[in-house]
């Protein structure tokens, strides 16, 4: 017992560190500027230092004299950022969770600007008009090409960013939710059967990879 309670203690400050919430002075999914490639249509490539700026899920770079930019996603087909895959679904840019053939699963990360803006000392902001001069901030960065050394000086003096995971499928380039009902929507109405059939055998849990993987596997038969 002794061993199991020094090992959880070992790991959790591990765990503790892990998680990251993005603020309005350095608004991205991720905490750093990882190692990443741009794929693009014409059969090109290019790495650089990626990230995924939450005001409008832009793919922002890092270029060689430092300075932050943007990549607007023309003939971008894939990005890859770390271990994570991403593709442009109507100009945001959007992980793939699952994929099968032509049908793809993707997560959207949404920040969620209302709540940051709902009033009054919300989420460390001091008025509403502060809030405003700190999302308008927040849309120029990567616009001006602000540089990273001294973003990361104020990385941590920000105000927190709630966001919020949507989740959808893409079916021959047409964007639906990834929910039960709006799948069955797209059922043929001999699949209609199967299909509730396959949701009592398993017990879909919608944010889960491994159950969206399942999802198109059984859009795709």
């Amino acid at each position: 017992m002794k061993k199991i309670l020094l090992c959880l203690l070992t790991v959790l400050p591990l765990l503790a560190w892990a998680k990251f919430d993005p603020n309005t002075k350095w608004p991205y999914i991720y905490e750093e500027f990882n190692d990443g490639t741009i794929y693009f249509a014409n059969k090109q490539k290019t790495t650089a230092k990626l990230n995924v700026h939450l005001m409008g899920n832009k793919l922002h770079f890092v270029d060689q004299s430092g300075a932050i930019r943007v990549n607007d996603g023309a003939e971008v087909i894939r990005v890859e950022i770390g271990q994570d895959a991403y593709i442009f679904v109507e100009g945001k840019l959007m992980q793939i969770v699952a994929s099968h053939d032509t049908i793809v699963a993707v997560k959207l990360v949404k920040a969620d600007f209302d709540r940051l803006n709902a009033g009054t000392g919300a989420y460390g902001t001091a008025t509403n008009s502060a809030s405003v001069r700190n999302l308008s901030s927040i849309e120029l960065a990567g616009m001006d090409a602000p540089q990273l050394g001294k973003m990361l000086q104020e990385k941590d003096n920000g105000s927190y960013i709630p966001t919020d995971d949507e989740y959808y499928i893409l079916i021959n380039g047409k964007r639906i939710e990834a929910s039960k009902k709006e799948v069955a929507k797209i059922l043929s109405p001999a699949k209609q059967a199967e299909w509730k059939s396959f949701l009592k055998q398993n017990k879909i849990k919608w944010s889960r990879a491994s159950d969206l993987q399942k999802v198109v596997d059984f859009i795709a038969q």
